[in-house]
């Protein structure tokens, strides 16, 4: 990469990450703009490395000790996953959700045994499978990665956002009382109005859920008595007792604070896990609110992760859609170029 092209691409990709980050923070281009920005910077510093001999030592240094990290990380993931997943099937109610680090981990460590076995019989059939399966794991890896930088920019610009009112959305009662998960989401809430509270007090906090099936009463008035319990006073709480999904918890709490005059920004509490796509999910309704999350026991932060991952995926079908014409194309090219031979 010459150093024309470096500096360019530093400035237009910088550029435009930075127009996409105002115009929307919640978007997740703001996750690939940010790889092909750090894509740019690190051929520049590579370049300016390469000046100096001191430099270039010290350049080769990092990205031989990045490498290792990199390289042993990647080995070590596949059965960090397992050991995990397994951890999650025991202390979890099993569901297919609740696997997906298991499964995510025997997927990444028999998909190597499956390449070498397809590529062994040297045929286009089987090396056109093998190409697609490859071409479908680098568009995975490539999304997961633009998903990770996207959650980790995201959340250290949704910490500062202002609110004029604080949106908790319930997780399921236990025995008709607030959760362990549920109560971090409200002591987070808590938190988060009295670091923004103002001269005429610290914002509203809407305490969002309706009753399930088998819960005795609405998780909201679980979640006010909680509140109410801490100290928060009447006045400062508004309940949304009907919602049963996130959408709902947005929509029903929104118009809710609506009637009663609260103006937007507000902003929306959840799990760490949880907190972009729910701030997508506001951006698709049109609800002027950013989102935080508390956070999750370490265990059952992958498992959850990996789950909102598929779920922003499905609700990005252009990206599925360019996903799959990659894996045609490339199985086409494999097929064509060998059964011609």
């Amino acid at each position: 990469m010459g150093v024309l092209a470096a500096c360019s691409g530093v400035l237009v990709w910088g550029g435009l990450l930075l127009w996409s980050l105002k115009r929307d923070p919640r978007s997740l281009r703001n996750g690939f703009l940010l790889l092909v920005f750090v894509h740019y910077l690190l051929g520049l510093l590579v370049y300016v490395a390469s000046t100096s001999t001191m430099l270039a030592t010290a350049m080769g240094i990092v990205t031989l000790v990045v490498g290792l990290v990199i390289a042993l990380g990647l080995l070590a993931l596949p059965l960090l996953l397992v050991a995990d997943g397994i951890l999650m099937m025991r202390r979890e109610r099993r569901s297919l959700a609740n696997t997906l680090a298991l499964l995510t981990g025997l997927a990444m460590l028999l998909l190597p045994i499956v390449l070498v076995a397809l590529l062994r019989h040297e045929n286009p059939v089987t090396s056109s499978v093998a190409v697609a399966l490859l071409t479908a794991q680098v568009c995975a890896g490539a999304c997961f990665l633009a998903f990770v930088a996207h959650t980790a920019l995201y959340a250290q610009i949704a910490r500062r956002a202002s609110a004029h009112a604080v949106i908790v959305l319930g997780s399921g009662l236990v025995r008709g009382g607030v959760s362990p998960l549920l109560a971090a989401r409200l002591e987070y809430a808590v938190d988060a109005a009295t670091q923004r509270e103002g001269p005429d007090g610290m914002p509203v906090i809407v305490p969002s859920g309706g009753q399930g099936p088998d819960e005795p009463r609405p998780e909201g008035q679980a979640m006010r008595d909680w509140l109410r319990q801490r100290g928060v006073a009447a006045d400062d709480i508004l309940v949304e007792d009907r919602a049963r999904t996130t959408r709902e918890n947005l929509l029903y709490s929104a118009q809710l604070l609506e009637r009663h005059g609260q103006p937007t920004p507000y902003l929306i509490v959840t799990n760490n896990y949880h907190a972009p796509r729910a701030a997508m999910l506001a951006r698709r309704l049109g609800i002027d609110a950013q989102a935080i999350g508390a956070r999750t026991a370490w265990y059952y932060w992958p498992s959850a992760y990996l789950r909102e991952f598929v779920a922003v995926m499905v609700e990005h079908r252009a990206l599925i859609g360019l996903a799959a014409a990659a894996v045609v194309v490339m199985t086409v090219l494999t097929w064509l170029s060998l059964a011609t031979r």
